[in-house]
């Protein structure tokens, strides 16, 4: 199968630069909080089961729930490094808490700073779970995350 059938959602936007936008995209959005329950090393444990690795800390403005963003993402499963958005240079723009993007994602990116990268382990409960068909169901994603 095409790497490209992997992530639909994440490919159906247009090239636009890496901004942390002011106002929701979509007419619904749902504030996130997220509650860090473990930190071992510099691995952070949310209350959900999401981990992730700052692994370059931002210097701008901190990305809220309901406030449109722009990033750069490559991912992995089982350490293959499946596709990039890089590979076409089509960012994905998105709102955290509108349920555009599977949860972790959208769970991963709060907190995080303008010009930061993180390391994103979604668990398959926030990535695409049991979705009969899929096939990443059952599958524990990386994603490098660039703002």
């Amino acid at each position: 199968m095409k790497p490209r059938l992997y992530i639909p959602l994440l490919l159906t936007v247009a090239v636009l630069p890496a901004c942390v936008g002011d106002s929701p995209v979509g007419p619904a959005c749902t504030p996130i909080t997220t509650q860090q329950a473990s930190v071992s090393g510099d691995t952070v444990t949310t209350t959900t089961g999401l981990q992730y690795i700052e692994t370059q800390l931002g210097t701008g403005a901190v990305v809220e729930a309901c406030r449109a963003i722009v990033v750069h993402y490559t991912l992995f499963v089982d350490g293959e490094r499946l596709e990039s958005s890089r590979d076409t240079n089509q960012p994905v723009r998105f709102t955290p808490g509108s349920g555009q993007l599977i949860a972790g994602f959208e769970q991963g990116v709060i907190g995080m700073r303008i010009d930061g990268q993180r390391r994103l382990i979604i668990p398959p409960s926030l990535g695409y779970g049991n979705t009969a068909g899929h096939p990443l169901s059952a599958s524990t994603l990386v994603f490098d995350v660039e703002l």
